[in-house]
């Protein structure tokens, strides 16, 4: 079972069967009559509530946020709601309360339009300074891949994403992500999202080293061929080999290795 605003693969088609997409929990009418729209009233007391940082009403305002983006993501994040949301990222995106943030912004992301505003609000910046900066004992990191796995799905912030380091952001992360868990699949995730269609990202991502994490995931012992860690990077390398001299690069980084492909 997937956690909220957490993206998959999608199986819909054929022509998307080499996509990392993100998919929407479908609501039902009964569902969006339980939630709260984000009329003037109710961001009005959210934005009160998150600007008490360190308050229990700051939590609170957190989870009414996660509940009424799952309804309504493209006017949750057209609202001054979005401000504080950022401005929390910007104080502390190691928090508890950025952690709600993060996981609030992910499922606003999860629609078109949605993840569109999220990053046109500034998300991005913040988002990938805490993951360059965060270690994996630390809260949040997998909360903020996913994130950007979901935002990468649009191509405006595919080229914002990039410029602002993402994609070595990730590459990190898969230097020292243990294998098999969710923030490794997430990140690659990510970086398939990022690289697919671009190919200064393809570039970026072979220069910040990801061949050494990548034969690391495709040869990995005791995990199913069906594992989404190796699928993903299987996937990647194989976009990857598209560039000049990448074959080259990939048999001296696996020779050094030592293992074959």
């Amino acid at each position: 079972m997937r956690k909220d605003g957490e993206a998959t693969q999608s199986q819909s088609s054929p022509q998307l069967q080499h996509q990392t997409s993100v998919v929407v929990r479908p609501e039902t009418e009964a569902d969006l009559l339980k939630v709260e729209k984000p009329d003037e009233r109710v961001v009005s007391e959210i934005v009160g509530c998150l600007k008490m940082r360190g308050s229990m009403l700051a939590m609170g305002a957190c989870e009414r946020v996660k509940k009424i983006a799952r309804a309504y993501p493209v006017e949750t994040a057209g609202s001054a709601i979005m401000e504080q949301l950022i401005a929390i990222l910007l104080d502390s995106a190691g928090s508890a309360l950025a952690g709600g943030v993060l996981q609030a912004l992910s499922l606003m992301a999860l629609n078109p339009e949605g993840r569109q505003r999220v990053c046109l609000a500034g998300a991005a910046a913040p988002v990938i300074r805490f993951i360059r900066a965060a270690d994996l004992s630390g809260p949040n990191l997998d909360r903020a891949v996913t994130l950007l796995m979901n935002l990468a799905a649009d191509a405006t912030n595919r080229r914002t994403l990039r410029e602002e380091g993402g994609v070595e952001a990730l590459v990190e992360v898969l230097r020292v992500a243990p294998l098999g868990e969710p923030l490794l699949e997430h990140a690659l995730g990510a970086l398939h999202n990022l690289a697919l269609l671009d190919l200064k990202a393809k570039q970026r991502a072979v220069d910040a080293g990801i061949l050494g994490p990548l034969v690391r995931c495709v040869n990995a012992k005791g995990l199913p061929e069906s594992d989404m860690c190796s699928v993903r990077s299987r996937m990647i390398l194989t976009e990857l080999l598209k560039l000049p001299d990448v074959e080259e690069k990939l048999a001296a980084v696996a020779a050094e290795m030592g293992v074959k492909l």
